[in-house]
Order: structure tokens, then C-alpha cells, then sequence
């Protein structure tokens, strides 16, 4: 995995939210490493890294990015991900997706990935994806929007509905889209668990086109390159998975 540039001054990472990504990939690998090993890993001695952990003191700027970079570096995400197995041996996206350890890792996976790009809101493509959108959310600063398969109550929003005829049923699938807070000319990063049907994304994209919005990255825990090339997105569209369906 490239790890990038993590600039203090990123349109998408306002510049608290480094410190506060920092500490909690330490606070989660504190579970599985004593302080020792956490120095070797971060490059950070024993006596700052208590200090960080203890909330005495906060990494800042260039510490805080060289921080992220050395655990992003050194955390094996695809092995973790391979813990989190239902009973034939394939991954439950279930037990990955509200995992509170699990989402702060991807999640520093996503904003290494889409750091520096100009992102005004997120969008969760599906109920799983609920919870790492919300932290980005909080992270970031950001806005974010919601694809859900059953109607909500949520106000002064503007909801469109996505009907999808079903060949192999007699009722259509229904999907609600929910822009919540979202101007116009949003630049949007999608998050999703796994890869889209293609004919939900596309009538998705269509939506967000006349929003005269656009979709500038795409980011899910599964993906497939084959199912990638179904789904209605520019070139200049940045698109990022851990785990290949291919």
C-alpha cells in the first residue's frame, strides 16, 4: 500500500483531526503491543508515547503524520481483516463494519488514501458502511449523506428514490438516498462495505449529476476490479479497496 503525504494543511483532514487519528490507532494497538513494541513500530520513545496514550499530551503537525505513517506502515490490514471469518472461511464484512478497533484502521487507510483531495461530503452506499462514515464524518468535518432500503425519518433533507426492477422477483428493490446538509457542487467520497450492483450505482451517480455534484473517489472493504468497470466513474474518479474479489 503507498502511504501519502499526510499534509497538516489537507483540504480533506482539518488539522486537529491528525492528532486525533494518531491517538486512536495507538489506543488500538496498545491492546495487542506493550509500549516497547509500540516504539519500535513509531520510532517514538516509551516515556511520549505514555504521554500520548494518557492524554497528557496530543501529537501535533509533523509528529502527528509521521506517526500515522509508521502505524499505517506497519499494520497488516488484510491479516487483521482475515480474523473476521463466518463459518466457510469467507469475511464477514458484519463483524469487520461495527468493530470499533477495525473502523479506526480502515479509516486511517481512507484518509492516507484520499489525503490532499478536495472532499465536501461523504456518502454511506449501504447500512454497514453507517458507522466508518460517521467516524470519517467527525474526523473530517464533513457532511454525509445515506443510501438506505427502507424509508427514514430524517427531516430537512432531500430524499430521492432509487427503483430497481428485479428480473428474478415480482416486487422492484427500492433504495432511499438521503442528502443531508449537502450544497451544490459537493465534491463526494463514497464509502462503501463491498462493490455496488452496478444498476444501483449508476441511477446513484445520475442523482448526484444533477445535483451538479461529483463523484471524486470511491473507497470499499471489498472490491473487484471486473465490478469497478460497471460502475459510472469519470477517470479522474480516485477508487481504493482493501480485500480483491478477483
Amino acid at each position: 500500500m503507498v502511504v501519502r503525504n499526510l499534509e497538516e494543511k489537507s483540504i480533506f483532514l482539518p488539522n486537529n483531526s491528525l492528532s486525533l487519528i494518531a491517538v486512536d490507532l495507538l489506543k488500538v494497538l496498545k491492546s495487542s503491543y506493550n509500549y516497547r513494541k509500540l516504539s519500535n513500530i513509531t520510532g517514538i520513545p516509551v516515556s511520549t508515547l505514555t504521554r500520548y496514550l494518557t492524554g497528557k499530551t496530543m501529537p501535533r503537525g509533523v509528529k502527528a503524520r509521521k506517526l500515522i505513517k509508521n502505524l499505517i506502515m506497519n499494520l497488516n490490514i488484510s491479516s487483521l481483516l482475515s480474523h473476521f471469518t463466518d463459518g466457510d472461511g469467507s469475511l464477514d464484512l458484519y463483524e469487520v463494519m461495527f468493530n470499533p478497533n477495525m473502523i479506526k484502521i480502515i479509516a486511517a487507510h481512507v484518509l492516507n488514501e484520499f489525503a490532499g483531495m478536495r472532499i465536501t461530503s461523504l456518502l454511506a452506499l449501504d447500512n454497514l458502511s453507517i458507522p466508518l462514515t460517521t467516524y470519517l464524518s467527525a474526523i473530517t468535518m464533513r457532511p454525509f449523506s445515506i443510501v438506505s432500503r427502507e424509508p427514514l425519518p430524517i427531516k430537512n433533507s432531500d430524499m430521492y428514490t432509487l427503483i430497481l426492477e428485479d428480473s428474478k422477483g415480482v416486487w422492484p428493490l427500492c433504495y432511499w438516498l438521503y442528502f443531508k446538509n449537502v450544497k451544490k457542487r459537493e465534491s463526494i467520497l463514497i464509502i462503501s462495505s463491498k462493490t455496488p450492483e452496478a444498476r444501483l450505482f449508476n441511477k446513484l451517480a445520475q442523482i448526484i449529476e444533477k445535483k451538479n455534484s461529483e463523484i471524486v473517489g470511491f473507497f470499499s472493504v471489498v472490491g473487484s476490479l471486473e465490478e469497478f468497470s460497471r460502475l459510472n466513474l469519470k477517470s479522474n474518479c480516485r477508487k481504493y479497496y482493501i480485500i480483491s474479489e478477483d
